[in-house]
């Protein structure tokens, strides 16, 4: 253990030249993609006409005239100057209505959760190219108090020995339920475990696929900051992840796949400090917190003084047929200032049937498990998709000088896909929550969910 501990500090023992590391490689991607740049405009040239029809889809028309190496260079990388830039827009909404049953301990122990119907999230995302291999992301959720940043990056396509590279704030790779899109869930939230995950933040991404599609792989270097772009120089952390999975079969269109993981981070915490906490995965607020109209956070380390942070992830999922699973364990390994290291751990393992004949799609670029396409839309007179799903979640935030808490919970999920955008879904949750102050308290929840996809 004392080992690891001094490997992981000189990884860190000097973070500005982590950050000149990670500027000099911005740097050179700035410069690749210095040719989109060098256009020169003339003053005579004139948009292309708008067209009679208009395209179903929300999109950009290019400013950008035609190319013509006399009165408007061609840029080397580029099909046709009017092309770019393209963009979309698209989105999702999700309304929660929960109600949630106490025993007179629970109320004493964590104060009456009130019933609430709310909106969940809702987003609106911009993505389109630059150019043929240059693309961009624009993400924004509506459903906090004030708009707020999700993923905002640009991604460099087709690199040498890399599918993409990507510089902004977007997920790190680790987790792959935390890289599961929040409108592709079974359940309603990510499990628990979901507390040990860097999530979003600030940095430089590289990925890949293996030959034929048959895994993939990760790496990143990041600030770890508040959140998104909210950075504090003198107190910021950095880290490094790594993800990689790979199939051992894959059959019949994804219908029979077999799908493992392996995902490692090492990082030093925003202002040295470490906080693990977590609710049960159904809740109507976005904000968490003790006084937030939701529930609250059940278990909670606090803020534990941390010189970095070691984070290992096993992933295991799979389809056969209609059946599908996915199962997942992290353990963080906390290398406490002035104190004993710390060993935190939490994981899931849940399974869902299709009534219907579907199968769970899976993303082979991404390792992730993707949107539900019903056989028969509702609309177009059959009955849509329907799926039930059971899940078990723990997390044990108790280490040696840190009572957090222990909490498991079981979980029934009924989804019903009407078609690829709307879909209802319905989930009970039965938690028991051990902490500092209480002794295997149970709460239930009973939670739907109305999304639509735009």
């Amino acid at each position: 253990m004392e080992r690891q501990q001094d490997q992981s500090r000189n990884v860190f023992r000097h973070p500005a030249h982590f950050r000149c590391w990670l500027s000099l490689l911005g740097y050179w991607l700035a410069l690749s993609c210095a040719p989109l740049f060098a256009q020169e405009f003339t003053t005579d040239a004139l948009p292309p006409p708008l067209t009679d029809s208009l395209s179903t889809e929300t999109s950009f028309i290019s400013p950008f005239p035609t190319c013509d190496e006399e009165t408007f260079p061609c840029v080397p990388g580029l099909v046709d100057s009017r092309d770019y830039p393209t963009g979309k827009l698209s989105g999702f909404i999700q309304v929660d209505s929960a109600t949630f049953d106490q025993s007179p301990a629970s109320m004493a122990a964590f104060g009456e959760i009130n019933n609430r119907t709310a909106v969940r999230r809702a987003r609106l995302a911009l993505t389109g190219d630059l150019a043929t291999d240059v693309g961009y992301k624009m993400d924004v959720e509506f459903a906090t108090d004030n708009p707020r940043a999700r993923d905002i990056y640009l991604e460099f396509r087709d690199r040498p020995y890399a599918d993409r590279l990507v510089v902004g704030t977007t997920k790190v790779p680790f987790q792959m339920e935390a890289l599961t899109s929040s409108k592709n869930f079974t359940f309603a939230e990510r499990a628990p475990f979901f507390t040990f995950s860097p999530f979003r933040q600030v940095g430089i991404w590289a990925d890949g696929t293996l030959e034929e599609e048959r895994g993939t792989w990760s790496v990143t270097g990041f600030i770890v900051g508040k959140g998104g772009f909210d950075l504090n120089h003198h107190a910021d952390g950095q880290g490094i992840a790594a993800r990689t999975t790979y199939l051992h079969w894959y059959a019949d269109d994804g219908r029979d796949l077999l799908h493992t993981g392996l995902n490692y981070s090492v990082l030093q915490p925003f202002d040295r400090q470490v906080r693990y906490d977590s609710k049960l995965s159904f809740f109507t607020n976005q904000e968490p917190g003790i006084n937030s109209s939701g529930p609250p956070q059940l278990v909670d380390t606090g803020y534990v003084p941390a010189e970095n942070v070691n984070l290992f992830n096993f992933e295991l999922a799979g389809s056969r047929g209609r059946f599908n699973y996915q199962a997942e364990l992290t353990y963080a390994l906390v290398n406490q200032i002035g104190g004993p290291p710390l060993v935190f751990y939490g994981g899931y393992a849940q399974a869902g049937w299709f009534f219907t004949g579907e199968s769970k799609p899976y993303n082979r670029k991404t390792g992730v498990f993707d949107s539900v396409e019903p056989l028969h839309s509702f609309f177009d007179g059959g009955w849509g998709a329907w799926e039930l799903a059971a899940r078990g979640t723990f997390l044990n935030l108790n280490d040696k000088n840190i009572t957090g808490g222990r909490m498991n919970s079981a979980e029934i999920a009924l989804n019903w896909y009407l078609s690829n955008q709307l879909s209802l879904k319905f989930d009970y949750v039965h938690g028991l929550i051990n902490n500092a102050t209480t002794d295997d308290l149970p709460i239930d929840i009973f939670g739907a969910r109305l999304q639509y996809i735009y």
